[in-house]
């Protein structure tokens, strides 16, 4: 037993094995944050509405103004962390903030495994830990990869050099903060909701049947509407933006005389004082205000409001408050012209954005290196030269 023992330490104890254990371990770390992170910050709405169910769930309702601050903080350190990880950068601060952001997120799944059970429904995370199984269970084995990298920091392969990889920490934080605010606009360049563009809008209805969340007849007609069909939802009728009310009456104006059906789906009774003062602000709104559930809105608008342009049941586009589209053509026509044109998608230019600068900084880097050793090797031979000519 002794001898095994013996021969585990010195195994242990061998450079090889652990530069090998903090590369694997730290790669680990960093996909399982960086694509999470990622995803928060590309959908900031989204992750805000999942801050706002965790506060709540923790009784800390006196934070819920500040949300939003709180969810693009922990996105952007969660992809801080993924990228620094993965890239080897500022290896000890990375491993340290890993640990406190671990053990932080195992408090938090712990707190409200059970008080809440349904808190990410309707926030459709590709890869994440709520998807891996226990979330608690997941956060440990990171906790313990993290903890292992610290220990074994030395060993670490860092990409680059001392010279440049605090550069990466503060780069991956401006790109996350950027990102945050672009998507926040705009809308979400990684659409993760229930409907996302060239799904069928029945999506929604089936949610809602699985979540037992009625909808009343009127405003599901509305939303299984044949042919073109814009719909215009709105989470929060009393905070929804009325900047572009010009270009929605405009809209409205030309889907009557285009024969589109269009309508408002929102969270307030269509009887209320708030849809009459959404009507004043917005110069006499004349298209339909419907009922449509919170949950449900949760679950499938990033934007307040955000508009549908639907066909047959199949959601063509969607476009945030900011971005309302004004058209002369018909939709046929105009859909017709943007199938012809071809380009890179959001989601692809986005990571051409982060990944080409840290290609950049990378060639920096080693061309400074390169231009050392070129300047030691000439150094040397010029002091060779002198003293063979003395």
């Amino acid at each position: 037993m002794k001898a095994k023992l013996s021969v585990l330490i010195k195994k242990l104890k061998n450079t090889t094995l652990r530069k090998t254990s903090v590369f694997v371990s730290r790669l680990i770390i960093g996909l399982l944050c960086l694509i999470p992170g990622y995803q928060s910050i590309v959908d900031p709405v989204g992750s805000n509405i999942l801050c706002d169910r965790y506060l709540h769930c923790l009784g800390l309702d006196i934070l819920l103004p500040l949300s939003y601050i709180i969810s693009v903080s922990i996105s952007s350190l969660q992809f801080v962390i993924g990228v620094c990880m993965t890239l080897g950068a500022k290896i000890k601060w990375t491993s340290i903030m890993a640990t406190i952001f671990l053990i932080a997120q195992i408090v938090a799944s712990a707190t409200t495994l059970h008080q809440c059970p349904d808190i990410y429904d309707g926030i459709n995370y590709i890869f994440s830990a709520h998807k891996l199984g226990s979330s608690i269970a997941h956060n440990a084995i990171l906790l313990a990869l993290a903890a292992l990298v610290l220990i074994w920091r030395n060993h670490n392969i860092a990409l680059y050099t001392k010279r440049t990889e605090w550069l990466i920490s503060i780069y991956g934080f401006a790109f996350s903060v950027v990102m945050a605010i672009h998507c926040y606009f705009s809308l979400p360049i990684l659409d993760l909701t229930v409907c996302p563009k060239g799904e069928p809008i029945k999506n929604l209805i089936e949610y809602a049947d699985s979540h037992k969340i009625e909808i009343d007849d009127t405003s599901k007609s509305a939303i299984l509407h044949d042919g073109y069909n814009l719909l215009l939802i709105s989470p929060d009728i009393t905070q929804a933006s009325t900047t572009y009310r010009k270009k929605l009456n405009k809209l409205y104006t030309y889907c009557k005389i285009n024969k589109y059906s269009f309508s408002m789906l929102t969270t307030a009774d269509p009887e209320s004082r708030e849809v009459e003062e959404y009507i004043i602000e917005t110069s006499g709104a004349e298209y339909p205000f419907l009922y449509i559930n919170s949950k449900l809105t949760d679950a499938c608008v990033r934007s307040n409001p955000e508009l549908f342009i639907v066909k047959d049941g199949i959601v063509k586009e969607k476009f945030s408050s900011y971005q309302i589209p004004t058209y002369e053509e018909p939709l046929e026509d105009v859909f017709a012209a943007e199938a012809e044109e071809s380009g890179w998608s959001d989601l692809t230019k986005s990571i051409l954005y982060f990944i080409t600068p840290l290609l950049v900084i990378l060639i920096y880097d080693y061309l400074i290196e390169l231009f050392k050793l070129i300047f030691r090797f000439l150094s040397d031979k010029w002091k060779r030269r002198k003293r063979v000519n003395a």
